[in-house]
């Protein structure tokens, strides 16, 4: 068995993505709270072959030409190649026999999309956990062929420890009971043109609980989906991400240039399109209701009570309103963007609003507000909320009426780095750390006048943002760091968690 971890994953991992000329055998596990679990298993053609090494992948551009004979023979192959080839052990109350319905999917459960889509055959088994079952594991039976990979997912979180079996071995038992964790460490940043870079190496050493992806992490600019795809592959298969991905779960949001346009939004013709590749990147099951929505904003709960963190990814993308801009002659050194005076302009959309009250009325101790443009900058020429004044200021008032506690907003966009503090109509002062570029420099090397900039360093070379929550004092502190290629700090604050409650 081979349980990998950072160090061993950060040279192994690459040759287990999608582009490994060798099929082997993923079994995915989800576990929910209510005692229900998922269990996938996925099974390439290939396998069918004596050398499945030199066996072509079955591509969606032939896939429709396939009798329902021949595709019905393929999925009795599917479970008669797993029942031979995969034991599945609840324990301790002993082994089971998955019952699964077999479909025709792309890797990782993605949908068939394009012709250019690789099509397996995913195998799912819905179950309850038996009464006194403690743990979960999985063994490659003595005759298996190809290795087995065994990763489990906790309310759609997929943990970092895996296994890698070769025949005769068997899984670590996966703990599905466990009792969530205080987050400590949160790594963020966004604007990656580059999947080898000094700055991605020290990011992807630093500690870290989670890792945050606040946008523009790809640079496709484009309306042709397979080359959005070439690049997030690049991106997953880079040893950044793989050494990431062993260490934490990853969130991501999406900016202009991951959509597919350069200062896109609602207008890009392109854009649920995107999505899809957005969420296969990411490796979101196909019956995921996150694919079922306009948008890809997301939230989620860290830690137990007294110590949760919750994690709000907005998308300032998928419904914002065109720029309103002004002649060139015009524009700052920012860029041509004006506030709106138009009050029917949006960056959120109706949905997205209504989805974030809601989130924002649960329970937490500190809520990280995600948004791939700066919140509280002023108007810079560039994207920023401040181009679209009365939404700022409905997420001002929707923090205070709501009584959301603990909000600080993490963004990135500028390729520079600063501290920004609003205050004007806020319950407490909203705090908007700046996180970009990971690997470009910003060229002007300039900042933008920004009036509320609470601190006055900026940083215009490659950076990472760290967020460290000491949960040990009273008084817990969230220290808010920019750091440069060599780990040093550039901009650093510290703010007590009773400072982000309402006055």
């Amino acid at each position: 068995m081979r349980v990998l971890f950072p160090l061993l994953a950060l040279c192994l991992l690459p040759f287990l993505a999608r582009a490994h000329p060798v099929p082997d055998i993923p079994v995915r596990t989800w576990f929910s709270q209510d005692g229900t679990c998922t269990v996938t298993v996925e099974v390439d053609p290939r396998c069918f072959a004596a050398d499945p090494n030199s066996e072509p992948s079955l591509l969606n551009a032939v896939f429709p030409g396939m009798t329902e004979e021949a595709r019905t023979k393929l999925k009795n192959k599917a479970a008669d190649l797993v029942r031979r080839y995969v034991e599945f052990i609840f324990e301790p109350t002993g082994p089971v026999q998955p019952d699964f319905q077999f479909e025709f999917t792309s890797y990782a459960q993605a949908p068939l999309a394009i012709e250019e889509d690789v099509v397996v055959m995913t195998g799912t088994w819905k179950t309850k956990i038996p009464a006194g079952g403690k743990t979960w594991r999985i063994r490659a039976t003595k005759e298996t062929p190809l290795a087995v990979v065994f990763r489990n997912y906790l309310e759609g979180l997929e943990n970092p420890k895996f296994s890698v079996l070769f025949p005769g071995e068997t899984s670590f038992p996966f703990d599905f009971n466990q009792a969530p964790e205080p987050l400590e460490d949160v790594v963020f940043g966004s604007c990656i043109n580059a999947v080898e870079h000094p700055m991605l190496d020290r990011a992807a050493s630093l500690p870290m609980d989670l890792f945050l992806l606040m946008g523009d992490n790809i640079y496709a600019d484009t309306t042709d989906m397979l080359v959005m795809r070439e690049k997030y592959q690049a991106l997953a298969a880079s040893s950044f991400f793989q050494a990431v991905k062993s260490q934490a779960p990853i969130l991501a949001t999406w900016d202009d240039h991951d959509l597919g346009q350069n200062d896109g939004g609602a207008d890009y013709k392109m854009k649920r399109e995107s999505q899809t590749e957005f969420w296969n990147w990411l490796g979101e099951p196909a019956t995921s209701p996150k694919r079922k929505q306009e948008g890809v904003y997301q939230a989620r709960v860290f830690g137990p009570e007294g110590k949760r963190v919750q994690v709000i990814m907005m998308d300032a993308r998928y419904f914002r309103s065109p720029l309103k801009r002004v002649p060139k002659e015009q524009a700052t050194p920012g860029g041509s963007a004006v506030p709106h005076t138009d009050t029917s302009t949006t960056i959120l959309g109706p949905a997205q609003w209504e989805w974030l009250e809601g989130v924002l009325k649960q329970p937490a101790e500190v809520r990280l507000l995600v948004s791939s443009i700066q919140f509280a900058a002023q108007a810079h020429g560039g994207e920023s909320w401040a181009n679209f004044p009365h939404e700022q200021k409905r997420l001002v008032d929707l923090i205070r009426s709501t009584k959301a506690n603990g909000v600080v907003v993490l963004s990135g966009d500028r390729h520079w780095c600063e501290f920004s503090t609003l205050t004007e109509g806020a319950p407490y002062p909203l705090h908007d750390i700046t996180a970009s570029s990971l690997t470009q420099k910003h060229e002007r090397g300039t900042p933008t006048p920004n009036q509320n900039r609470s601190l006055p360093q900026t940083y215009h070379l490659p950076n990472v943002g760290t967020l460290h929550i000491d949960w040990q004092q009273a008084d817990p502190a969230l220290a808010l760091r920019i750091l440069d290629v060599d780990g040093k700090t550039q901009i650093e604050k510290v703010v007590k968690l009773s400072e982000l409650k309402p006055r």
